[in-house]
């Protein structure tokens, strides 16, 4: 096991940059994170902030929650290194590493369920957009059984499987994800989430593993499918 070297991380607006402006002529600067491990230091723009004209006009738990995950990442990094670890590529990495699990599973799953729609060769199929953030798959699927009678007819055995597998993943959560909150591919990898999950699918679906196991199929290959990200 590596000595655990030092992970500082630091918030900081860049004025460096052009401020956006508001209707007053405040000024506004985008949020940005300093990371110093090993004595060297890497700035990037923070994933989920905004503009702001103060750090305290941060959203509660916005720092706290990129901060937890880039050390995560660069302790799974470095962890998987045979050499000395350093920064380089870590910007691009942590916006696949931060990403959430249902943003992973969306983008799994609507290509398929899209092309499951475009075989039926109907009229209405322009009338689902898959490109609007809020048509989820939840929603469009529901759609396409209202406008394509036979649309089940249309999917094979494994994207059935993953659709209800999908269906009973987000039915664990009918209230609110509180924001900075959600599981992300890299609570996934490092095990965290995926424990925590197993304990809310067997209490839920008491008496059927293979809900269990197919939901777990389920977000372990949309995630490998996102991190083919990585390579490219």
């Amino acid at each position: 096991m590596k000595k655990e070297k030092k992970i500082t991380i630091k918030f900081f607006l860049n004025k460096l940059l052009e401020p956006a402006t508001g209707d007053k002529g405040e000024k506004y600067y985008p949020l940005y994170i300093q990371v110093t491990y090993n004595r060297k230091n890497m700035q990037f723009k923070s994933k989920y902030g905004m503009y702001y004209g103060d750090l305290k006009e941060i959203k509660q738990g916005l720092m706290q929650f990129e901060e937890r995950i880039l050390r995560k990442a660069i302790s799974y990094e470095s962890n998987l290194s045979s050499s000395d670890y350093d920064l380089k590529g870590l910007k691009y990495k942590y916006e696949i590493y931060s990403t959430s699990i249902l943003e992973t599973l969306e983008k799994y799953l609507k290509p398929k369920l899209r092309l499951a729609i475009l075989k039926t060769n109907d009229e209405l199929i322009d009338v689902l957009d898959f490109s609007q953030s809020h048509a989820t798959v939840a929603r469009l699927y529901k759609a396409s059984k209202l406008l394509f009678t036979n649309i089940d007819s249309y999917l094979n055995a494994k994207l059935k499987t993953e659709l209800n597998a999908y269906l009973n993943y987000t039915g664990l959560y009918k209230m609110p994800i509180f924001t900075f909150t959600f599981p992300t591919i890299m609570d996934w990898i490092d095990g965290s989430y995926k424990s925590e999950l197993q304990s809310i699918l067997k209490a839920t679906y008491k008496n059927k593993p293979e809900v269990v196991k197919d939901v777990n199929t389920l977000i372990n290959n949309s995630v490998d499918e996102y991190l083919k990200k990585l390579g490219e």
